[in-house]
């Protein structure tokens, strides 16, 4: 599978005019600005708005931010097994590395069971038992219907039935895991060689995680747009031929212009993913014990 990104770059042609799309159904620069940041100029003391790519940059942060928060990534991943050993080039050919997968003959006997790393698993593209010489004992794309895959979980199943495969405990009658190189230990480390792709896809990404990557970024460009536009102004006023004008803003020497809708941004984002509300990873990974 292809590398998706998670922004694309747009330049107008005619007038030289920069814009960025998401082909993953991400937020965008100009929705933080109409939805988020609505009726807020986000322009500095001279007038001069905020550049969509430092709101770009903002989004990155945010996206990250969720990623790790959820453990989940929010575009289809390219992982790649072992791939300096196979002179792949990350962000070519793959994007995330990870090492090869154990042997455990008590997992394997529940129908040959492989837990992935990474969650919504969507496609296996290679998947493979490899000796420690670099022999390949089993290519199991070749038997591409053993493999049982389900995707939110990232569990795989490796099951057969009849072709005088060689029974292993723990199958009914008639099925078995797959055949192996004679000799396995009960735990053989790194000899499962799985590439997988893993990640939501545009249909998967819903409106509330859309919506608190937003709020995330609106705050970080809130922050920046009030300090440019007053910086530690609360007030002023103005005389002139017996006419006075006076302003006051919400801003201070501690608090910014935008201060009291960073806070409630900020209170939004913490109730998403604040485990008192049921908590946003465990309701998009599932309840976890332990690591692997």
């Amino acid at each position: 599978m292809a590398i998706i990104p998670y922004y694309e770059t747009h330049e107008d042609p005619d007038t030289g005019e920069i814009t960025y799309s998401s082909p993953v159904g991400l937020p965008t620069p100009e929705e933080v600005r109409k939805r988020w940041c609505y009726g807020l100029t986000l322009a500095d003391k001279f007038g001069q708005p905020m550049d969509d790519r430092d709101i770009l940059g903002f989004l990155m942060a945010a996206v990250k931010d969720t990623e790790r928060q959820l453990g989940i990534f929010l575009k289809p991943t390219v992982i790649r097994c072992n791939s300096e050993v196979r002179g792949l080039e990350q962000g070519v050919d793959y994007e995330v590395e990870e090492p090869p997968y154990d042997y455990d003959a008590q997992r394997w006997q529940n129908f040959g069971f492989i837990q992935l790393r990474q969650r919504y698993a969507n496609e296996i593209s290679e998947f493979k038992l490899v000796a420690y010489g670099g022999q390949i004992s089993i290519d199991f794309m070749h038997y591409s219907d053993w493999i049982k895959l389900y995707k939110k979980s990232s569990q795989l199943h490796v099951v057969t039935k009849g072709r005088g495969v060689p029974m292993l405990g723990g199958y009914p009658t008639g099925y078995s895991a797959a055949p192996f190189a004679v000799g396995m230990l009960s735990r053989t480390p790194q000899v499962f060689h799985i590439d997988y792709t893993a990640g939501l896809t545009k249909e998967q990404l819903t409106e509330d995680i859309r919506a608190v990557i937003g709020k995330q970024a609106a705050v970080s460009v809130l922050g920046v747009a009030g300090d440019a536009a007053m910086a530690g102004v609360a007030g002023y006023s103005l005389s002139l031929d017996g006419v006075a004008e006076s302003f006051t803003s919400t801003a201070s020497a501690m608090y910014g212009t935008y201060s009291a809708h960073i806070t409630q941004l900020q209170q939004e984002v913490n109730d998403f993913f604040s485990p008192a509300g049921g908590g946003a990873r465990t309701k998009m990974r599932g309840f976890t014990m332990g690591g692997i």
